[in-house]
């Protein structure tokens, strides 16, 4: 019964996402290039993840767009109540991979991020004019789990969180 009252409030969140997407569309320019291979090795990403601990239960879902946009929904829950949730939307644009991230919530702080050529993992992404998260850092480090952190500073002390995500059956 539970998972289906999850399954409920994803759907809603999602629904949601549809009208905020319209009001904050990411303006893409257009541009000659015929693929979009660097957010194309992104694809592992899509589809649904969970994260079930003894204290919270986390969600995350990535769909394709069209073919220089996945959008990203991300709900963490606590003993049925939702404390946090984001949208999320990972772009290719003029051979530029980003990350946008909006809380959902009163005071939605939209950020944008930039992948990081060159980083020791492939898929980082930074906006060091964003305190926390100054990162954000997506592995695969097997087949159907994702290992994501976040990291930067919290008054003035560094700080990091990860996220263990397994691939959900849909």
């Amino acid at each position: 019964m539970m998972r289906w009252i999850l399954v409920l409030v994803f759907i809603s969140l999602l629904a949601c996402n549809d009208r905020v997407k319209k009001e904050n569309t990411i303006v893409l320019e257009t541009t000659p290039e015929s693929s979009f291979e660097s957010l194309q090795s992104l694809n592992w990403i899509l589809g649904s993840w969970s994260n079930i601990s003894e204290g919270s239960q986390s969600y995350e879902r990535w769909e394709v767009e069209n073919d220089s946009l996945f959008i990203g929904m991300s709900i963490t829950m606590k003993d049925g109540d939702t404390i946090f949730a984001e949208r999320m939307r990972l772009f290719q644009n003029k051979g530029i991979v980003g990350l946008f991230v909006e809380t959902v919530g009163a005071e939605p702080n939209p950020v944008v991020f930039t992948q990081v050529p060159n980083a020791e993992h492939l898929f980082t992404f930074e906006n060091i004019e964003n305190e926390f998260p100054s990162q954000i850092i997506y592995t695969q480090p097997e087949a159907d789990k994702i290992h994501a952190w976040v990291s930067g500073n919290v008054d003035g002390s560094p700080q990091k969180m990860d996220f263990y995500f397994n691939r959900t059956l849909e």
